[in-house]
């Protein structure tokens, strides 16, 4: 028996400053997933564009400390515009959404 497909999609955080977008429509963040060792931050907004990322569309923000348990963190949060990450420091993580 197969799995019936989730329509979800990921996209990983790896080391580096930065702001990206990884859906530029209406998705549903489900879970950030941390693989253990990782410092810096991780904040994800409820925008379409870089430019859109603003105190008030931040749905998410980690502060990743230098040493983890290996976790998956289930969000569940709608996002109306799109889903945007911004990473300070070296953080690794895996964002899923869909």
């Amino acid at each position: 028996m197969s799995a019936e497909p989730t329509g979800e999609q990921f996209t990983a955080v790896s080391g580096g400053v930065g702001t990206s977008v990884v859906s530029n429509e209406n998705t549903t963040l489900r879970r950030v997933l941390i693989p253990g060792t990782y410092v810096g931050t991780l904040n994800l907004h409820d925008a379409s564009t870089a430019a859109g990322t603003t105190s008030t569309s931040q749905v998410l923000s980690l502060g990743l400390p230098t040493t983890s348990i290996p976790q998956s963190i289930e969000v569940g949060v709608r996002c109306r515009n799109g889903l945007v990450y911004q990473a300070t420091g070296t953080p690794t993580a895996t964002i899923v959404w869909g």
